[in-house]
């Protein structure tokens, strides 16, 4: 039996493949259906014909496997994006090769395994792209957040976060601005109030994630 692996869901919770739904495009149906019977032994795996069926999905926390081809990969990234619940597109091949595994990467997939269809189990490499997936998910949904807020901000008050940032003093940043050290005083707590952040420090985290 396969031992049950854990990731992470949205809320940082720990959970079990069992979590997970997989959905399988693969036109080897041999292939496919072996790798739903693997996946199948401790989770939910559900093989697909094609993309269009992905309109249909309904499971809280699904994935995506699509077994490598150039034209499949697209059209099934076309249509993820297109879903109101994303999910993490895994491909996967019996010989992966490290050019394909970057250009697969550089397409916006969240991973590349290897899986022949045999007898290997490939759920400890999933479950460890799903999970580098999560927390890179997470990176970027706070980079977004960080760089959404930061947009409030007038050019000035960028100018003084950035010197804020390097920890130059309001009399440094007066002299580089050529304005009194009030005037910079007055930029450091409007940026704090529009950042709604308690402090500078709070300001320059922002700043920083934003550069995540």
């Amino acid at each position: 039996m396969v031992r049950p692996d854990k990731t992470r869901n949205r809320t940082g919770a720990a959970m079990e493949i069992a979590d997970i739904t997989f959905y399988i495009i693969d036109p080897n149906m041999t292939r496919r259906n072996a790798l739903a019977r693997v996946l199948g032994t401790n989770g939910h795996a559900f093989p697909l014909d094609n993309a269009s069926e992905l309109v249909s999905v309904t499971a809280s926390r699904p994935c995506l496997l699509v077994h490598d081809d150039d034209d499949r990969v697209k059209a099934c990234l076309a249509e993820v994006s297109l879903l109101n619940n994303p999910m993490p597109v895994l491909v996967y091949s019996g010989q992966p090769h490290l050019e394909r595994v970057y250009e697969i990467a550089d397409m916006g997939v969240a991973g590349y395994f290897a899986y022949t269809g045999n007898s290997e189990d490939p759920s400890e490499q999933i479950l460890r792209l799903v999970n580098r997936d999560a927390r890179m998910q997470t990176v970027r949904q706070r980079r977004h957040a960080a760089a959404s807020r930061l947009q409030a901000l007038t050019r000035r008050e960028h100018e003084v976060l950035d010197a804020v940032s390097r920890g130059e003093s309001n009399k440094a940043i007066a002299r580089q601005l050529r304005v009194s050290p009030r005037t910079v005083e007055v930029h450091r707590r409007n940026m704090i109030a529009k950042l709604d952040v308690p402090c500078s420090i709070s300001a320059v985290r922002v700043a920083l994630e934003a550069e995540l």
